[in-house]
């Protein structure tokens, strides 16, 4: 058998405890690293695009600044300047190789200069061109431009004087036939010294996409970088690509924050170049610092539980020690004859705790018998009080029905006595029938009907009374005597000193609830002080002991008081009684619920 079960019980809860603060410990401290890191980790992958922002701007600056350079150039100037009267149906340049050659030479030293420029081009209105880097498509030498577009926009744009300079995103280099995005800035060629000063061409300073490609050191771990056009969904260009062209559009659609897939996305717009900057990165730094973290926590949890559980079991055992002692002393109590009602305690039953639980609810048990036998003594002994009294009443009624018989003796209405010994007789019937304290509603009013006309015949047309009832009286219990001494207390005090006729009438109502019966007389009536202190007097009665009340029951009495006392006796607070009184009359109505 497990001892001490409660004890562990203790233990377990204390130890759940814990883990439970611990846990809401854990998920508050998490929640702190996450914010945390998150915004770390924000301020970084800004860090890198704005990085990249500015390297791409550095590089198109200097372009723009190689292009302003070439387009200022004298010699540039010069040549340009004695192209507007040739007519040659050939490229200008084609023709006069030895200008060709000095135009590449000079031009070849920017292009040198910087690796990322992968052009440089000059030409006319009229389709006189030349270049350096990149081979072009031999068609723009003679003038058999494969796409015309490019030079119609340059030309279209720079007819606004407000405009210096154009930068233009290719997703295809223009002079070439393969997919190679670009991005170029065009300047006007002309004497910049005077105002105004006529262009004479145009120079093109070109930048392939794939020359960005050394920015990706800029870029952390995890981290993709996707350059696009400044209007349209299209990937120029990218680093560290992970995913298609359709994701990347989806992710766009986030812009900045965080995407349903838990990916960070942030976009920069350069709309003086035409491009746009996206970033996404993926934040794995923290989910490691997470992973770490919640190790970490699981074995200081688990530390913190076993010192708990061995500081716990050394305080509990003390703690509990006297709860064990009466336990034990419980398991060694021996069933005697002084010992009847004590309860045992189940050996089998292993938590102490519980045992003492079973113990109390076997005292309370016992207890309850207890009160239940002393509650049936006392049931006994008002129901012996109740038919001591009942029998006490016998002689008051005699007493009055006999002293009418003694009058009707030596009168004329002598023939009427055998009428009234048979009423008298019923009547005595019912007085002593001991079997119970209730009994059947149409004979409680068949008793006081038969009252009624004993004394219909003593005093003849004097007297009148009315009954009358709705429902179905049989099968209806209550109380014995509680209509009869009221009908008894109107002949007593409502008709005291007044003049004939007297008439009483009854209402008897009856339903599955409850029964009611209302008595009324044309008596005088109660006065207004008499009838209020009745009423208190009544009422203060319910704040007292069922014994005293039943002891204050006067022998031979059967008064208002004594019918309030049966009925409350009978149904505590669920009785109705109730008097009313005037000049007019007094009416009591009493009642109860069915049972």
């Amino acid at each position: 058998m497990h001892r001490h079960q409660f004890q562990r019980q203790i233990a377990v809860k204390s130890i759940l405890v814990v883990t439970a603060v611990f846990l809401v410990m854990t998920a508050v401290f998490s929640g702190y690293i996450v914010h945390t890191g998150g915004k770390a980790f924000e301020e970084q992958v800004d860090v890198q695009l704005r990085g990249i922002t500015s390297q791409l701007e550095n590089t198109l600056r200097l372009a723009d600044n190689i292009a302003l350079q070439i387009g200022a150039n004298h010699l540039i100037i010069e040549t340009f300047g004695g192209i507007e009267g040739y007519e040659g149906r050939q490229n200008y340049f084609v023709d006069n190789a030895d200008r060709d050659y000095a135009l590449k030479q000079h031009t070849m030293s920017y292009l040198l200069k910087k690796n990322s420029l992968s052009r440089i081009s000059l030409f006319d209105e009229k389709g006189n061109m030349t270049y350096v880097g990149r081979a072009v498509d031999y068609g723009y030498l003679k003038k058999d431009y494969p796409d015309t577009r490019m030079f119609e926009d340059v030309e279209e744009w720079f007819d606004d004087r407000n405009h210096a300079n154009l930068f233009r995103v290719d997703g295809q280099d223009p002079y070439v036939r393969e997919a190679s995005p670009t991005i170029s800035v065009f300047r006007e060629i002309k004497n910049y010294q005077l105002i105004p000063s006529e262009c004479l061409g145009y120079v093109q300073v070109q930048i392939r996409f794939e020359s960005f490609s050394d920015l990706e050191k800029l870029l952390g771990k995890d981290t993709e970088c996707y350059l696009l056009p400044l209007t349209e969904e299209e990937i120029l260009y990218s680093l560290r690509r992970e995913r298609s062209d359709e994701e990347v559009v989806r992710l766009l659609e986030t812009k900045n924050g965080f995407s349903k897939e838990g990916l960070y996305c942030k976009m920069k717009e350069l709309p003086e170049y035409g491009i746009r900057v996206f970033i996404v990165s993926k934040n794995s730094s923290l989910i490691k610092n997470l992973t770490s973290t919640f190790a970490w926590m699981f074995f200081l949890l688990v530390c913190i539980v076993l010192i708990i559980f061995v500081s716990q079991r050394q305080i509990i055992r003390k703690t509990t020690e006297p709860i064990v002692q009466m336990c034990d002393m419980l398991d060694g109590l021996k069933v005697d004859e002084n010992l009847q009602e004590i309860p045992l305690v189940a050996q089998a039953e292993a938590d102490e705790l519980q045992r003492l639980n079973r113990a109390f609810d076997e005292l309370v048990k016992n207890l309850k018998l207890s009160m239940e036998k002393e509650m049936l003594s006392r049931v006994n002994e008002i129901q012996s009080q109740m038919f001591a009294l009942q029998a006490q009443m016998n002689p008051h009624f005699i007493h009055n029905i006999l002293t009418i018989i003694s009058a009707m003796a030596g009168s004329e209405e002598q023939e009427k006595i055998p009428l009234i010994c048979e009423m008298l007789s019923s009547m005595i019937r019912y007085n002593t029938s001991y079997e119970t304290n209730y009994g059947e509603l149409e004979a409680e009013i068949g008793h006081a009907e038969n009252y009624l006309e004993l004394m219909k015949v003593r005093y003849e047309d004097k007297f009148h009374y009315a009954l009358n009832y709705v429902g179905k009286m049989r099968g209806c219990h209550v109380p014995r005597f509680v209509v009869q001494p009221l009908l008894e207390n109107c002949f007593a005090h409502g008709f005291r000193a007044k003049k004939f006729p007297w008439e009483i009438d009854i209402q008897v109502y009856v339903s599955e609830e409850c029964w009611e019966i209302n008595i009324r007389d044309n008596g005088n009536g109660i006065e207004n002080e008499k009838l209020l202190s009745m009423r208190g007097e009544l009422l203060e009665m319910r704040k007292r002991d069922m014994g005293e009340l039943m002891q204050e029951m006067r022998i031979g009495g059967l008064s208002i008081r004594d019918v309030y006392e049966r009925l409350y006796i009978a149904y505590g607070d669920d009785m109705v009684f109730e008097i009313e009184s005037d000049e007019r009359g007094t009416g009591v109505t009493v009642g109860g619920v069915n049972r």
